[in-house]
């Protein structure tokens, strides 16, 4: 038998393999694996495999196997020997450390040391007070320095990493865990609820610097390169995944000055779930130079399983925490590899933590269904469009792949629902925000389009009318009324039934400048600016928005407690989220949260509530149920479609 030296360059993180000749390189199953790893021949014919993002022993293992299979045998050069002894007791420590961690979140915590971290939390975090989950998360992070934050929105993501950070920064430097300032990488949105909440917690106003695309590059270099003075006294950085990778040279020389002592967190991290995606690959590439690394997402598996591989891999970029291939990953999400499940959450359970929604005592809710009776105008134009429309879907869906049309005329029917002027304008952006951008379907039935110019809105559209009326119930007793559309025509609608009867009135739409430059949010018409009138002026308020626009990182809980939902739409996961904007836990406690759901009977309106509860109930049982909820919808439109026919049918007897 064939025999090689195997060895190990430490300098290079290499495997050398002498002595394999030709025969080696020939072998279909070893050069398939030297391509893949990058490996590379040298002058005297030794091979050099680099561990990459694998641990040694991994490399070492399979290396081995694939000497097995192509009759080599091997020798190890002292220097191999001794690095596997290190990795192997390296390992074997971090298995330990895996286990305490996995145990902190698991068990009801009761230790000297979790009491001496809850007093710490306690003196420094003086503006808030902490309920038992959101301190045994705080304590996960500060004892795994690396951590994933899986909680559902409105847990208080944000306020565990401060509690977890102000112990770190309290603790003594001698022990390598001492952190003093924060890296913040998430969607503009978020750097105001960042800032906020310091404020809040700490009782203290932050110094903090915005690096966006609103920053002049040359400020911005100057910053993350130290060139100014001032850098050096900042303790929260808040930037973009955007800004991030663009400015990936500047970030590196920032964390290449301040990482070991710099807790990073992505923020929304599924914004790096593309596993080939630019701004992953940036942030993937900086993690190993920060000490402290921390992810946080509510939705960490939206597509399926693989799109924990880079979440995990940030934390631990020299480690395979998931253990599994992007291949194995999907076969698991699509349920043909379901045994291996188990096996995943097992792995990864030490390195998140989760607080569910039934964790979090938020304030009683309650849901009221107003029905909408049609004029008689609205109801022929309804009904003759739908005569038009729903008979086709039956020969539609029995197509491979369901037209973009379809989509579209739907869209058209909840138009005709909702305001029928909106049938005579393009379909807006916002309302194909997840079946694509080119689609549209005009009504140029020569009856429809002359009933619909001919419609009054004031006059004819009861929608607006009981939406008004609602509304002043709340605003009349002083308080905030919060008015959901996913048609921008309904917002500018609402905007002029409001305006000049409440002191406050603001539009939130996609076009609405978010802010993230250091100055935005003291310009008028930001997002930031809007929500901070919205919350600090005094009685009531009317704010119109759509849930395309206003999700993430977007908190009015505090204002408002009355949402109105002039029309809505199929998808689930976007009401779900809108709602939560109203619904979240405060640690002030809270009144009743309202939700007025507007539709008319015999309608498009009455089978997206019906799918809307279906689809709910599905989802809220899925995220406090499982440890990794798997989200993913396949078929919810063609199943959506295929609800609105079939009402239809049985409505006509058909």
């Amino acid at each position: 038998m064939d025999k090689v030296q195997l060895g190990y360059l430490e300098a290079e993180k290499a495997v050398t393999i002498t002595g394999a000749g030709p025969r080696l390189l020939r072998s279909p199953m070893f050069a398939a694996h030297f391509c893949k790893e990058g490996g590379q021949t040298g002058p005297d014919g030794t091979l050099r495999l680099p561990t990459g993002t694998k641990s040694l022993s991994q490399q070492f293992r399979t290396i081995e196997k694939l000497l097995q299979n192509a009759g080599v045998g091997f020798d190890l050069e002292r220097g191999i020997s001794s690095a596997l002894d290190a990795v192997r007791e390296e390992s074997e420590e971090f298995a330990r450390f895996s286990a305490l961690a996995a145990e902190i979140w698991g068990r009801n915590l009761d230790t000297e040391e979790f009491r001496r971290f809850v007093a710490a939390v306690e003196a420094a975090c003086v503006g808030r007070t902490f309920y038992r989950k959101q301190l045994l998360s705080a304590f996960h992070l500060a004892f795994a320095h690396n951590a994933c934050n899986f909680s559902v929105p409105g847990a208080g993501k944000t306020s565990i990493v401060y509690a977890a950070y102000a112990y770190l920064k309290a603790s003594p430097a001698v022990d390598g865990k001492a952190i003093d300032r924060l890296l913040i990488v998430g969607p503009l949105s978020s750097f105001k609820a960042w800032e906020d909440e310091y404020r809040a917690i700490f009782n203290r106003t932050p110094i903090t610097r915005r690096i966006s695309g609103a920053t002049p590059a040359e400020d911005r270099n100057d910053y993350l390169k130290g060139i100014t003075p001032e850098a050096r006294g900042v303790e929260l950085t808040l930037t973009s995944y955007q800004t991030l990778a663009n400015s990936e040279e500047g970030f590196t020389a920032f964390l290449r000055r301040f990482g070991p002592s710099t807790m990073m967190v992505l923020d929304e991290a599924h914004y790096i779930k593309n596993e080939d995606g630019f701004w992953a690959a940036a942030a993937l590439r900086l993690a190993r130079l920060a000490s402290c690394r921390v992810v946080l997402t509510g939705t960490p598996a939206p597509n399926g399983y693989e799109d924990l591989v880079n979440l995990f891999r940030f934390i631990y970029p020299m480690r395979d925490v998931v253990g599994f291939p992007s291949s194995t990953l999907r076969a698991m999400s699509d349920g043909s590899m379901e045994r291996a499940v188990p096996q995943l959450k097992e792995r990864i359970k030490p390195f998140f933590t989760r607080i569910r929604k039934s964790d979090l005592g938020l304030p009683p809710f309650e849901e009221h269904r107003v029905p909408v009776p049609m004029g008689a105008a609205q109801e022929r134009i309804y009904r003759l469009l739908e005569t038009k429309i729903v008979p086709q879907f039956r020969r539609d869906l029995a197509s491979a792949n369901v037209p973009m049309r379809v989509r579209a005329r739907l869209i058209r029917l909840r138009q005709a629902a909702v305001n029928p002027e909106l049938l005579l304008l393009p379909i807006e952006r916002d309302a194909l925000f997840d079946a694509g951008i080119a689609a549209d379907y005009s009504v140029t039935e020569q009856e429809v389009v002359e009933l619909v110019r001919a419609f009054n809105v004031e006059r004819d559209l009861e929608r607006l009318k009981i939406c008004e009326r609602l509304a002043r119930t709340t605003l009349d007793s002083g308080g905030k009324v919060l008015i959901w559309s996913y048609f921008l025509g309904n917002l500018d609608r609402l905007m002029r039934l409001f305006r000049g009867s409440v002191p406050f009135l603001e539009k939130l739409t996609g076009v609405t400048p978010v802010g993230g430059g250091d100055d935005d949010a003291q310009l008028l018409g930001t997002r930031e600016e809007i929500i901070d009138r919205f919350h600090s002026t005094p009685g009531p308020a009317v704010l119109v928005a759509n849930p395309q626009a206003v999700g993430e990182s977007i908190s009015l809980h505090k204002a408002c407690r009355t949402a109105i939902y002039y029309d809505r739409d199929f998808n689930a996961g976007r009401f779900i989220q809108s709602k939560d904007r109203i619904h979240r836990y405060n640690p002030a406690g809270g009144g009743l949260v309202s939700y007025f759901y507007l539709g008319s009977s015999d309608t498009v309106d009455d089978d997206i509530d019906q799918r809307l509860q279906m689809k709910e109930r599905r989802l809220i049982d899925l995220v406090d149920s499982e440890d990794i909820p798997l989200l993913t919808a396949s078929g919810d439109d063609d199943d959506d479609i295929r609800a609105v026919l079939e009402a239809y049918e049985r409505r006509k007897g058909v």
